[in-house]
């Protein structure tokens, strides 16, 4: 028999899209599933639709507890998980339904310790009108899509723009199928958004090796009212405490390359979120010093850092940065930042 996998799914106030989530696993093509639905001390109908389904499907198992946020949930699912590889699902998207089966056989054919594969992001509540996972899975069944295998090294510098085109891909938890002992440590940050960022490096160094599955298998859906999408609020810089865990933890193993590149995406992260800041929140005076005090230092560590660490910016970009902390408005202006 094929091992077990724990899918994960936490939810919270989703009644209108959690039956597309949930029976998107079950429809997958991979059978061998332990479907494990966290019910966060949700308000609305979603507690009854979770037991409905664990009474009628063996392979679901329920977990009702107090409402305690996104990474509280997911943390609740993999403390009981039992299978030999976990994934996760946002209770307001779904699978491909080869999802699954694709990442495994992947994972066993690399040799690999984690599969990803791209997300299409959709605005339509029906599958059907949703992504074509069926023409994807024809040119995957073809040999027609790449997958690509990464070492340790490799995995964590693909979490930055600057280095991976392809970089969200690599940050999110959901996109993924892990190995199981993977998990054996770690867990996200309890009460903060972000909490993918601040996890995932944490997994990616542990690998030997993980593989890319360059196609999307995994339907993400739009809501205008998500955190990270609405109007900026001064919790989205908890993203830069996930980055300044990131930045220790990658020096504290002088692994001086994964940091470098780190600083640079806190720096560039700065910049970006400098400007809905201050356009915003304009009370946030402190808020918006540390935005430049992170572009400060990623000059300070270019010049002054360890090997290879050091002078790991190009003149271009040192130059900008420089433009920024002297006149933000000029920088805006040049490279049209924050429109």
């Amino acid at each position: 028999m094929k091992p077990l996998i724990s899918v994960i799914i936490p939810i919270y106030g989703v009644e209108k899209y959690l039956k597309r989530a949930v029976d998107s696993v079950l429809h997958q093509t991979y059978r061998n599933l332990e479907i494990i639905l966290v019910d966060d001390g949700s308000q609305d109908a979603c507690p009854s639709i979770c037991d409905a389904y664990a009474s009628k499907e063996a392979r679901v198992r329920v977990i009702h507890k107090e409402n305690g946020g996104l990474s509280d949930a997911r943390n609740a699912g993999l403390s009981v998980a039992g299978g030999d590889y976990i994934a996760f699902l946002d209770s307001d998207d779904y699978y491909a339904p080869f999802f699954i089966e694709v990442l495994y056989e992947q994972i066993q054919k690399q040799n690999a310790e984690v599969a990803l594969c791209r997300y299409e992001v959709t605005e339509e509540q029906e599958p059907e009108h949703g992504p074509d996972f069926a023409k994807v899975f024809a040119s995957y069944k073809n040999g027609e899509i790449p997958c690509e295998v990464y070492d340790r090294r490799q995995m964590l510098l693909n979490q930055y723009d600057a280095i991976c085109c392809d970089a969200t891909y690599f940050i999110v938890a959901w996109n993924k199928l892990y190995k199981a002992s993977l998990w054996k440590d770690v867990r996200f940050p309890k009460g903060k958004i972000h909490e993918d960022e601040a996890t995932t490096y944490r997994i990616f160094d542990k690998l030997t090796k993980g593989v890319y599955v360059n196609m999307p298998m995994y339907a993400y859906f739009s809501m205008p009212d998500s955190i990270t999408r609405a109007k900026f609020h001064v919790r989205r810089l908890q993203w830069f405490d996930a980055l300044d865990d990131r930045i220790a933890f990658l020096t504290e193993k002088e692994d001086h390359e994964a940091a470098g590149a780190a600083v640079r995406a806190r720096a560039d992260g700065a910049i970006r979120y400098y400007y809905p800041l201050v356009r915003q929140c304009p009370k946030e005076k402190e808020a918006a010093k540390r935005l430049k005090g992170y572009v400060k230092q990623a000059l300070w560590i270019n010049r002054n850092g360890q090997e290879p660490q050091k002078g790991f910016l190009s003149f271009v970009t040192q130059m900008g940065y420089r433009i920024f902390l002297i006149c933000p408005g000029l920088y805006k202006l040049i490279t049209k930042a924050g429109n």
